[in-house]
């Protein structure tokens, strides 16, 4: 009898654990199940309409995507349109750089005879903007650093464009090509465009300009630019100088000087470019002008080249700007330019927006504050507030540092406290740290003395250089 109760004991309980058995494995199922419908459900919301244009929108944050603003700093660049041609403008000074860069864009240069007999050429745009890029007739150079604008070839919305405007280099006819003069005279254009051009990625097109389409003399400066454009892009996976157009400036159509021997010029040119260069690639050559007499012929005419240069443009494959060749040996000094005038510029845009970064950031915070402690979870839920995690949080913040650009919000919170902030705390918190070294070098404690003599240096206003 007993061992027939203990029969039925054993029967019981197998019969308990195949039940548990059967129940987990009912569980685990029903889990899988569920986590199933969860990640189509989750691709399901992936694949609508309006998850793909919260993405895109994600996806473009932060670019600098503005028409027909100038843009300068290395962030920019590196935040620049990736779908645009990019066009790159090189030049002497009084080239004529601005001006074709501003007729690209969609300006239109008149020319009128005003009341006192003088003729002038003034910018005409539909929309009555002042011109994009900054041109005057004399020879000073007006454009001081790298930049560059997202515009419409000739106003045409169907052709979007990104535009690099450069610096102008002198042009010194007595300079050697080889000379440090000459070399030097272009170190300040050279550090300027070098981490800018890196920043970028890649480019459609070089357009050096010539300016001197009469005697069709290429000046020694210019010389140099394309010795150091095929330096540059010495290790480039295509040669640079498919990339490369050559164009006349200041040849506008309702002048005729300019075309004598246009044909036999641009020939002479193009075997000066080959030896210079080292390379066997025709570099075409364009007329470029743009200029529009009071009684000129149709405004298409005088915008001829501009369409043959964006062909080009349009054909040309993307030439990558990511492996440009560092300076060396005595242009090891630019290197260290690239650098002072990056952080120049990042600098100086801090010191004119760090108000109103410090103003987003406070509002930001002021935000995520009340919706995750002065809101019911339920009204919380509505503003995709997560309960019980920061990360959410953390998230947007990220994203809206990231929008605004990490660098920049480094540099404006960096000077509002030093402008601001420790003015006001310097005095007590110097005071709070002498007094707290002292105690804890007599209680004995020397790491957190150090520390603290540490935080006093840190705060500690810097010395004033000497004249």
């Amino acid at each position: 009898m007993v061992a027939s109760a203990a029969e039925g004991t054993t029967q019981t309980a197998d019969a308990q654990h195949g039940t548990a058995s059967a129940g987990s494995a009912d569980h685990s199922q029903a889990i899988q199940q569920g986590l199933e419908m969860f990640r189509q459900k989750l691709q399901d919301i992936t694949n609508t309409d309006v998850a793909k244009s919260i993405g895109s929108h994600l996806n473009k944050a932060g670019r600098r995507a503005g028409m027909n603003e100038l843009y300068t700093t290395l962030e920019d660049f590196q935040r620049a349109e990736p779908e645009m041609k990019r066009v790159v403008l090189i030049g002497c000074t009084g080239a004529g750089k601005s001006t074709i860069g501003n007729i690209a864009a969609g300006w239109r240069l008149k020319g009128r005879s005003s009341d006192d007999g003088e003729y002038h050429f003034d910018w005409k745009h539909p929309e009555d903007a002042p011109p994009l890029f900054e041109a005057r007739a004399d020879g000073a150079s007006v454009t001081s650093k790298t930049s560059f604008a997202n515009i419409h070839w000739l106003g045409d919305k169907a052709r979007p464009a990104l535009l690099v405007d450069t610096p102008g280099h002198d042009d010194t006819a007595a300079a050697s090509i080889d000379t440090t003069e000459s070399r030097d005279k272009l170190g300040a254009l050279a550090a300027d465009l070098h981490n800018k051009l890196k920043a970028l990625g890649c480019i459609h097109t070089i357009v050096i300009i010539h300016n001197d389409v009469m005697s069709n003399r290429l000046n020694p400066a210019t010389q140099t630019v394309l010795k150091m454009v095929g330096e540059k892009f010495a290790k480039a996976e295509s040669s640079v100088w498919k990339n490369v157009v050559i164009a006349y400036s200041k040849c506008n159509e309702h002048e005729s000087s300019w075309k004598a021997g246009l044909k036999e010029k641009k020939s002479a040119l193009q075997k000066l470019i080959c030896e210079l260069s080292g390379t066997s690639v025709e570099v075409p050559i364009v007329t470029l002008g743009g200029a529009e007499a009071e009684n000129g012929g149709a405004s298409g005419s005088a915008t001829k080249g501009y369409d043959e240069l964006w062909k080009f443009v349009d054909e040309a494959v993307p030439l990558d700007t990511t492996k440009l060749q560092p300076f060396e040996g005595s242009d090891i000094k630019w290197q260290k330019l690239i650098n002072a005038k990056d952080e120049a510029e990042a600098l100086a845009a801090a010191a004119v927006s760090h108000m109103m970064v410090v103003f987003k950031l406070s509002a930001l915070c002021g935000f995520l504050f009340w919706r995750a402690m002065l809101l019911p979870t339920f009204l919380g839920l509505l503003f995709l507030n997560l309960p019980a995690t920061a990360f959410d949080e953390l998230a947007i913040l990220l994203f809206f540092v990231y929008r605004m650009g990490p660098t920049h919000v480094r540099l404006s919170l960096q000077h509002f406290s030093q402008q601001l902030i420790l003015p006001v705390v310097r005095g007590p918190l110097t005071n709070a740290c002498n007094v707290a070294e002292t105690k804890l070098r007599a209680a004995g404690i020397e790491p957190l003395a150090d520390a603290a003599l540490a935080v006093s240096k840190a705060v500690a206003e810097p010395k004033k250089k000497a004249d």
